[in-house]
């Protein structure tokens, strides 16, 4: 199958200050724009922010590019629309600066978040580095509340139970953990991976979670007894990503200390160019896809039988569970690594968006054309600026805030060590 290659223009991450600046002041403002599509001769130049005033005594933004062919419209203090002739994007595409930013006062090292999660109602945020420390913050101000202390390894994933009050991680260290989130006590360990754990989920409401790691297993563990229940063998190396989704549920007997497992599927993202649907209860494989490179994220839409693979040669692959053989589409940028993939619901009816992060930094929004149950084509429609060439380590969807929002908030994290809400 052919891939999409899609242009795209990539602009200065703090470009929302100058555009305040100008405001502000009689002194035009400027941000830098670059316009690229893979394979062809790159643009750059930059945007130069005007202010003017209308009759009615509006005050007007104006932009115009500068040595770049983009054009530019200014929308609001944190948005504004972007096209280009020469990278190949005809219709303008939205521009969003971040809605708000929770500094990690705590993660200070190179590598800035390696992972983090914010709790069901969005009033706490927890995130951890390199270190082996995590870290609780209050959302709204950024303000420390405890830090988590004991694994002596990467902190490689964090999730909030569904109280928003308890926290599951995992780190390098071969380790799971369960702790309060606010008095930092661990009261459950959970130990038996013979690699580094790389991902996890909670399953329902968190008798039971799942890990995944680099030994190539995936887990699942009752947190009462801190025991291993079922371990999947799935690959002979590292399994990168996994995501647990919600299908028919049913009324039939679970084994002892197993909770919620009926109707769950796993979708996991393998180092050998595999991802698998795997039927949590039943403990089958459903289904298998089998690229050429290694698969590093994943997302499941499994309503509409759509599964989202992300590869470390920059390669988005949508597939459908009905025909498993060969992707329905491809996509890409450039060949910088799939770092992260998320499902981002739509207010209003229709199918999910899906957020996309890169290890150069771009984190944008797709959208898909279907027709019937077909993949007829895929556009991006929003694409969400703070970062400059930084990794986005991870992605998050959580209800939004935003009277009118269209979609759910999106978070994300990369080594500057800040959480940016979008």
């Amino acid at each position: 199958m052919v891939v999409n290659v899609f242009g795209y223009i990539s602009i200065q991450p703090d470009w929302t200050v100058d555009v305040s600046t100008a405001l502000e002041s009689t002194t035009p403002g400027k941000f830098w724009v670059s316009a690229y599509r893979l394979g062809e001769a790159s643009s750059h130049g930059y945007i130069q922010v005007t202010k003017s005033v209308s009759a009615d005594g509006t005050t007007l933004v104006n932009l115009s590019a500068v040595d770049a062919a983009i054009t530019a419209e200014y929308v609001g203090p944190r948005q504004l629309r972007l096209s280009s002739t020469s990278a190949g994007i005809m219709s303008p595409v939205l521009y969003t600066g971040p809605r708000s930013t929770v500094a990690c006062s705590q993660i200070v090292r190179g590598t800035g978040v390696r992972s983090f999660d914010v709790s069901r109602y969005g009033g706490l945020l927890v995130a951890g580095g390199d270190d082996g420390v995590l870290d609780v913050y209050g959302t709204q101000s950024s303000q420390h509340r405890v830090s988590l202390e004991g694994h002596i390894g990467d902190i490689t994933s964090c999730l909030f139970f569904p109280s928003g009050q308890v926290v599951l991680s995992a780190a390098t260290d071969l380790r799971l953990r369960v702790w309060s989130a606010s008095d930092g006590t661990n009261p459950v360990t959970l130990v038996g991976h013979t690699a580094a754990i790389t991902d996890t989920a909670i399953v329902g409401n968190g008798k039971n979670v799942l890990s995944a790691g680099k030994d190539g297993t995936l887990r699942l563990w009752h947190c009462g007894s801190a025991s291993v229940l079922y371990t999947f063998d799935l690959s002979k190396i590292a399994i990168n990503a996994i995501d647990l989704v919600s299908g028919e549920e049913s009324e039939e007997e679970l084994p002892v200390d197993e909770f919620e497992t009926a109707g769950k599927v796993v979708a996991v993202a393998c180092e050998d160019g595999r991802a698998l649907l795997v039927d949590l209860r039943s403990r089958d494989t459903i289904a298998v896809f089998t690229s050429e490179v290694p698969v590093r994220a994943v997302a499941y839409a499994i309503a509409s039988g759509l599964l989202f693979t992300g590869r470390s040669d920059g390669v988005v692959d949508v597939w459908t569970t009905d025909a498993p053989a060969a992707p329905a589409y491809e996509f890409k940028r450039n060949n910088s690594p799939i770092s992260a993939l998320c499902l981002v619901q739509r207010t209003e009816a229709g199918p999910p968006l899906l957020c996309v992060g890169t290890e150069d930094g771009q984190l944008y929004l797709v959208a898909l054309e279907m027709t019937g149950n077909k993949v007829a084509a895929a556009e991006v429609v929003e694409e969400l600026v703070a970062f400059d060439v930084d990794p986005i380590t991870q992605i998050r969807a959580a209800p939004s805030t935003t009277p009118g929002a269209s979609r759910q908030s999106i978070w994300a994290s990369g080594r500057t060590g800040k959480v940016y809400e979008f």
